[in-house]
């Protein structure tokens, strides 16, 4: 995928500074957004705890 200039330049300082790959930071912000809105609960996927009550 890609993107306009100004946010695949903030995607390469991103990778940069956090050591990570494109995918990882593109995965890492939408995981973010998706459990700030509440479409993911925000617990670990690997979480024994997630699903119970």
């Amino acid at each position: 995928m890609i993107f306009d200039d100004d946010v695949e330049l903030a995607l390469a300082l991103a990778c940069e500074e956090l050591q990570m790959t494109r995918d990882e930071i593109i995965r890492l912000i939408l995981r973010e957004w998706l459990e700030q809105y509440g479409f993911i609960d925000g617990l670990d996927e690997d979480n024994d705890t997630k699903g119970s009550a």
